[in-house]
């Protein structure tokens, strides 16, 4: 288990699950009834460094991005026709309020 799961307490794949997956990062839960639903945008609002991230090895991975004292999350996915290859939440929080968001996407209660 990476730090990251081990913090966010979601575990990551164990090894032998998936040949396709590294085991590294952790995977997000699958999205719950009743969710808060994200807004999300194709541009993002300033230049960021990624801070925590998904397993690459879904359909659909996140990224926690840090630009000054603000956080965005990215969200990467397959390409469909209603889903941009690269998007990115319309609203900033600062770090405390990020990492809540965070936890409550990797739970599934958010998307």
């Amino acid at each position: 288990m990476t730090a990251s799961a081990a913090v966010f307490g979601v575990a990551a794949t164990e090894e032998g699950d998936d040949a396709d997956c590294p085991g590294v990062s952790p995977h997000p839960a699958v999205p719950r009834p009743g969710r808060t639903k994200l807004w999300w945008i194709e541009e993002s609002l300033g230049r960021g460094r990624v801070v925590a991230h998904t397993c690459a090895c879904q359909m659909t991975s996140y990224e926690l991005v840090r630009c000054g004292g603000l956080y965005q999350f990215r969200r990467h996915a397959l390409a469909r026709h209603d889903v941009p290859p690269v998007s990115w939440t319309a609203r900033w929080w600062r770090r405390e309020e990020a990492y809540a968001w965070w936890r409550r996407l990797l739970a599934g209660q958010a998307r």
